[in-house]
């Protein structure tokens, strides 16, 4: 499935909105459909090179997101699809 997403590349560099490719969730994992997302000053450290972590892979920016739950993976109980969720994936 594809998906529009937020990605950085380099420290002090233009985030650029593209196109990515996204599996269906594993046994534990949950597809959501973002309807919002905050970009967050943890992510402005990283575009502002003030980050210590490796960034030779593309990052997709965004951890603080609300949506809607499209997919769960087979071990998945507490949620469901059309469920409206919250997440922070910090930490």
């Amino acid at each position: 499935m594809a998906m529009q997403a937020a990605v950085f590349r380099r420290a002090f560099e233009p985030v650029t909105i593209e196109s990515v490719d996204v599996d269906a969730p594993r046994s534990r994992e949950v597809l959501v459909r973002t309807v919002a997302t905050g970009v967050c000053h943890s992510d402005l450290h990283l575009v502002d090179g003030d980050m210590k972590w490796p960034t030779s892979d593309p990052i997709v920016l965004g951890h603080e997101g609300a949506g809607i739950v499209e997919a769960v993976g087979a071990d998945v109980t507490s949620v469901g699809p059309g469920d409206h969720v919250v997440a922070c994936l910090s930490g």
